[in-house]
């Protein structure tokens, strides 16, 4: 890799690491809590720890999502990924697997919340994820005034 391809390389980092540390800030700063402006969000904070743009995947499910992502990465089609993803270690898991369980672990650190593990594999979109953070926001949440039901749909 060239001096110059390693400069593109950290520069989108930085650039996603910020853009993920923005959009978790909007997330903790969001209160009273909003069900739609915490969901945005927390599609933004996906995608920029996924360092993906907007554009790359419209799906909201999360395993799209992580297999949009590792198609980008490994620069083939989503289709490819998920068929080259297969588990030779770690017990069985896959890559996509790990990214998932490793994007819970950075949002309960980012979000200052905790995760119930059973409920978060359960998350299967960007919405169910949502209204489980809300829930987690609230149940730890006596410091976040005005909590709104959550919605159920």
């Amino acid at each position: 890799m060239s001096a110059a391809d390693r400069k593109k390389v950290r520069e989108a980092i930085q650039k996603y690491t910020k853009a993920a540390a923005w959009e978790a800030k909007c997330i903790r700063d969001n209160s009273p809590p909003d069900y739609g402006y915490l969901r945005a969000h927390l599609r933004g904070y996906i995608l920029s720890k996924y360092m993906m743009p907007e554009n790359e995947c419209r799906s909201d499910a999360i395993a799209d999502l992580t297999e949009a992502s590792l198609a980008r990465m490994m620069r083939v089609t989503p289709e490819l990924a998920a068929q080259l993803d297969t588990a030779r270690s770690c017990a069985g898991a896959t890559s996509a697997t790990v990214k998932k369980a490793l994007l819970f672990q950075a949002m309960e650190r980012d979000f200052c919340i905790v995760l119930p593990a059973a409920e978060t594999v359960a998350a299967k979109d960007v919405s169910s994820l949502a209204r489980l953070v809300l829930r987690c926001t609230a149940r730890q949440g006596s410091d976040v005034p005005g909590l709104i039901p959550v919605p159920t749909d």
